[in-house]
């Protein structure tokens, strides 16, 4: 009933060529998949860096940028020149509302 099972160099295993060729292509198979998978997440985390480099950049420019000088002197005579104006126009008022209008 017990049966001593003995393996030694000249054992023989028998394995139908089918079954083989089926392991050997499954196993490949896992292979290829393994690394087209790994391929893909080095490829998504670098491409992840990429854009945190690219963002912290931008912002960095962001909180850092000033408008140039003349951009900055062009927005005050802006103003001077609307003060001017709206103080035109309330003298212009001032002077229109004592005439009276002839038809």
């Amino acid at each position: 009933m017990t049966e001593q099972l003995s393996i030694s160099d000249s054992s023989n295993i028998t394995i139908p060529l089918r079954n083989l060729i089926s392991m050997i292509a499954l196993t490949g198979l896992s292979v290829w998949l393994y690394f087209g998978l790994t391929e893909r997440l080095t490829f998504l985390e670098h491409q992840m860096e990429m854009l945190t480099i690219e963002v912290e950049e931008n912002d960095h420019w962001i909180d850092t940028w000033q408008p140039p000088a003349s951009v900055k002197e062009s927005i005050v005579r802006m103003r001077e020149i609307e003060m001017k104006l709206n103080l035109l126009d309330q003298k212009v008022t001032l002077y229109t509302e004592d005439v009276p209008l002839v038809e």
